[in-house]
Formats: structure tokens, C-alpha cells, sequence
């Protein structure tokens, strides 16, 4: 509300019957200043893009708006894919300030959009187990998560089946229209499972175990939890998807059982980085800084407890210990990823 505004409104109110005109003026002129002060005080914005799941990120949105209230943090979902190609398109010119659980590949790939966090005021990766972070700091681990199979054990009961442990038991024409997998193309999760069969068949083989898979997938979601969804609906009685949620969903109550593949725990990273440019905003650092601190701590011990931390412990009830971990040669490798995807056909 400028002097403006305010002169043409004491005009536009004032007429020949002066004094009380004026007085009422002066009560509407004091209104608008009121509400004018209060709007002048808006929060800064700042934008994190993410790509970690709904509970996690309802849980972050909750602890930043209590940590930072005179700050409008937004924390907005986006997949993997349309993360990265909105960067690769826009650059440091994106909304976002912090891009936070991109797959490392992408955040490696595309590292030239994201500022060096070495030196900078306030941020300090002094937590982190050593040599697990980049040299040049574009972007700092996020978390080290895994995948495992989570099957319906009462289902399984009924029908006095064993548990599925290797891909090719998943291939039994009694699976039809049973699994869910997400797709590799938005998935860091499903590319995950993509990735450790093209290692252990080789891309040919590959190819043609994913063919015979597809005619007992009743869904390639587009997302990480959308197979562990379809099985809490009932959908599916096994779900290719994230170790953390299966378990997750055991400790709230549900007969599902967790099991590892015989070729071992498949793994994988993402990470969190400043967009370029926005590194040189106070606050940008400050809320980067808890996030990676405070927050992913919590994060790490309740929810993915790859150990990236020196002071990290596991406070997950019934999360398996891995015996073995999978090939993941090439996992982050973008170019590998891009190559593979093209073949990807589902």
C-alpha cells in the first residue's frame, strides 16, 4: 500500500461534511495500514523439491514449519525423472532452492546445475562417515537405501507356498497377475531390480527374463511405494519394492514377511544438493544445514538405515540384517541407466 493509495482514499471519502468525514477517514486510513503491515510481513519462500516418500516428506514439512516459522518452506514432491529433467531443462533458473533424494546418478550427472557446498558458511559434512561424500561437494549422500521382496504371508499360507528367493522362482505361471514392480523409467527403486538382473544375465538374458516377468505383473507403478501399496490394498500378493516400507508395514500390523534374494540385498543412493545461485541465500544454508543434520539423523535411524553417519544406530523393529549385497555394478553410472532405459519396453 503505497502514499498513493492512501492519498485517493481520504479523498474519495472526504465531502462537505468535514470533521466527521474525517475522522471516519482516519479509522478506515488506520484499518489498511494494519492489514497492509501485517501482508508487508510475508515469510520468505524458500522450494525443496524431493523425491523420498509421503510419510517421510509430510514428516519433514511438519519439522522444518516448526524449526524455521518464520520461514515458508514448501516441500514438494516431484518422481525421480521429472526431477531430473526439470533441472536438465531449467538449470539453476528452477523453482526449487534444494533438491533433496535424487538418485545419485542424476545428482552426479547433472552436478554442474548444483553449487559446491565445500567452505561454505554454516554447512559442514563433519557427520558423515568419511570418503562416502564427493570431493568436489556438489551434493552431499542423502541416504543408502535397499529393496527386498514383501510377499502376503497369509495368502501364501492358504496356498502352501514357499517363499519366492530368485528372480527365477518369480517367474512360476502361478505368479500371474500377483507382483508389482515399479518402472525402472520413474523408479530408482524399480530401476534397481532392472539393473541387478541386466548384471547377473547379462543384457540379452536380461531383456528376455523381464519378458517372461511381465506376464505376472499386475502393475509397473510409477513410483517406489506403489508396489508395497498395491499389496496393503490386497492387490498383489508380492511386491518388488523398498525394504524400509515392507518392514514399515509389519511393525503397524500387517502378515507380510520380508525376504532377500539369494543373489543378495539390493542397494542403492540418493543425494541433496543446492541449486546453483541459491547457496549465497542465509537461509537456503540454514534450512540445508538442519535438514542434513538433524532431520536426516532422525530420518536414517527410523526409516532408512543405511549407515552413512558415524553416529547413526538402527532403531527399526524386525529391519533384516543383510546377509549379502547384490551386484550393483553401474549404479551410478548415468550413461549405463540411459542406455538401458531405451530397452525398456513395459
Amino acid at each position: 500500500m503505497t502514499f498513493l493509495n492512501i492519498y485517493i482514499i481520504i479523498v474519495s471519502v472526504l465531502d462537505s461534511r468535514g470533521v466527521v468525514v474525517m475522522r471516519k477517514a482516519l479509522v478506515i486510513i488506520l484499518l489498511i495500514l494494519f492489514f497492509t503491515v501485517g501482508c508487508s510481513g510475508d515469510k520468505e519462500q524458500i522450494v525443496i523439491y524431493t523425491n523420498i516418500e509421503e510419510n517421510r516428506s509430510q514428516l519433514l514439512q511438519k519439522r522444518v514449519k516448526e524449526q524455521f516459522p518464520d520461514l515458508d518452506v514448501k516441500i514438494q514432491y516431484m518422481s525421480t525423472g521429472n526431477t531430473a529433467a526439470k533441472i536438465k531443462t531449467e538449470g539453476s533458473n528452477i523453482e526449487a532452492d534444494i533438491i533433496l533424494g535424487l538418485e545419485t546418478s542424476y545428482m552426479e550427472n547433472l552436478k554442474d546445475n548444483f553449487a559446491s557446498l565445500n567452505g561454505l558458511d554454516g554447512i559442514n559434512q563433519d557427520h558423515y562417515l568419511d570418503g562416502i561424500n564427493p570431493s568436489d561437494g556438489k551434493y552431499y549422500i542423502w541416504d543408502q537405501y535397499s529393496a527386498s521382496i514383501t510377499i502376503d504371508k497369509k495368502y501364501f499360507e492358504e496356498h502352501n507356498w514357499e517363499y519366492p528367493t530368485s528372480y527365477e522362482d518369480l517367474l512360476d505361471p502361478k505368479y500371474e497377475g500377483l507382483i508389482a514392480m515399479s518402472d525402472p523409467k520413474s523408479s530408482g527403486t524399480g530401476y534397481m531390480y532392472y539393473l541387478n538382473v541386466m548384471n547377473i544375465y547379462g543384457e540379452e538374458k536380461g531383456l528376455e527374463y523381464f519378458d517372461k516377468l511381465s506376464k505376472n505383473i499386475a502393475q509397473f507403478t510409477t513410483s517406489g511405494s506403489g508396489p508395497i501399496n498395491l499389496l496393503k490394498q490386497g492387490e498383489v500378493v508380492i511386491a518388488m519394492g523398498m525394504t524400509y516400507q515392507g518392514v514399515e508395514e509389519i511393525n503397524n500390523g500387517a502378515d507380510f514377511a520380508v525376504v532377500e534374494f539369494d543373489t543378495g540385498l539390493l542397494y542403492n543412493t540418493t543425494s541433496i544438493g543446492i541449486i546453483k545461485g541459491k547457496e549465497t541465500n542465509e537461509n537456503v544454508r540454514k534450512v540445508f544445514q538442519w535438514i542434513n543434520t538433524e532431520f536426516s539423523l532422525y530420518d536414517k535411524e527410523h526409516y532408512i538405515p543405511g549407515k552413512i553417519f558415524k553416529e547413526q544406530t538402527n532403531k527399526i523393529e524386525n529391519y533384516p540384517e543383510t546377509k549379502k549385497l547384490a551386484d550393483m555394478t553401474g549404479i551410478n553410472d548415468i550413461k549405463v541407466k540411459e542406455e538401458l532405459l531405451k530397452k525398456w519396453k513395459y
